[in-house]
């Protein structure tokens, strides 16, 4: 059984990827995105949702750490809401971005 302990691990161990990705997708897509902040919360989140799925018979963290945060991000960018969200959806891309039927 995954544990709170690892996750904090894991995360400490994964932040350069969180920052690198957060640090790829601003340089992108900057002007889309609210701010570096909103994204690299937003990634965060992500890391989490990534450790739910995760399951340690399947592989390693790594990989499935970039898949998650690459389909998501990308998903996002599109205007979909973050995995989990539907009584509280966030985005972290401009109001003018978001998908028309969310905004209202």
């Amino acid at each position: 059984m995954k544990s709170r302990a690892e996750r904090d691990e894991l995360f400490m161990k994964y932040i350069p990827l969180i920052r690198s990705t957060a640090s790829r997708f601003w340089k992108k897509y900057k002007k889309k995105i609210m701010s570096y902040e909103d994204l690299y919360q937003t990634i965060c989140y992500l890391f989490l949702y990534a450790y739910e799925l995760w399951d340690p018979e399947r592989g390693k963290f790594g990989p499935h750490l970039k898949n998650v945060l690459e389909y998501k991000l990308k998903s996002m960018m599109k205007g979909e809401k973050a995995p989990r969200s539907k009584e509280y959806p966030f985005s972290f891309l401009k109001s003018r971005y978001v998908l028309k039927e969310e905004v209202g």
